[in-house]
């Protein structure tokens, strides 16, 4: 993926260059968010378990996408970068089509209003921001693709952070309600919109950062 932001500090200092390859970083993201959505959402929750093959890991790919999405602009080789990159817009693309797969009452009651007919306000808001994000990350991987280099600046400047803010906004809206009532999460586990949020927070920290480390 295009160079989007520089830094190896925080929670993702293990992941830099030194520490593992582009693959074993996958896969040990997806393992680790795999296992999170299937214990929350079906060990400690009441989602049967045909529903894990499907929608819960629909809710992994969301969160692994946004998880090697920062990954990949921490400063490591190029060849890795742009493999993760990659790895990030493949999963987050397969969470676009699940999505629009199972976008029904019955998987997203959250989102609709009682007669099912039309979207909430939260809803409504929370989409927009997805779909700008993915149109953000639509341009990223057009230019990923085209160089294969992985090394140059996106187009529009900052595109990766304004990719993070969307992301933010698209996860914040869709969860702030379960978010308010602790009491109610599964095994006193955060919802992973809420996990989603944060990490998009602690990605734009580590990008202010170094924007102010290198002026």
């Amino acid at each position: 993926m295009p160079y989007i932001y520089g830094g190896e500090n925080g929670c993702f200092h293990a992941l830099n260059q030194n520490a593992m390859s582009a693959k074993k970083i996958t896969l040990i993201v997806f393992a680790i968010t795999m296992s999170y959505a299937v214990l929350r959402y079906h060990f400690l929750d009441s989602i049967p378990a045909s529903d894990i093959p499907f929608f819960i890991l629909n809710k992994a790919l969301a969160y692994s996408g946004l998880i090697l999405f920062g990954v990949a602009g921490l400063r490591i080789k190029s060849s890795d970068r742009h493999q993760i990159g990659m790895a990030a817009a493949y999963c987050l693309l397969a969470h676009v089509l699940i999505t629009l797969t199972l976008f029904s009452a019955d998987y997203f009651p959250k989102f609709l209003v009682n007669d099912g007919s039309r979207l909430t306000l939260y809803a409504s808001l929370s989409l927009l921001c997805g779909v700008i994000a993915f149109g953000c990350l639509v341009h990223l991987w057009r230019v990923s693709i085209s160089t294969r280099k992985g090394t140059e600046f996106s187009l529009v400047q900052g595109l990766g952070r304004i990719l993070l803010i969307f992301a933010a906004g698209h996860s914040a809206l869709m969860g702030v309600p379960t978010w308010l009532n602790p009491s109610m999460w599964p095994g006193s586990l955060p919802p992973i919109t809420m996990l989603a949020f944060a990490t998009a927070l602690i990605m734009l920290g580590i990008t202010h950062q170094s924007k102010r480390s290198n002026d």
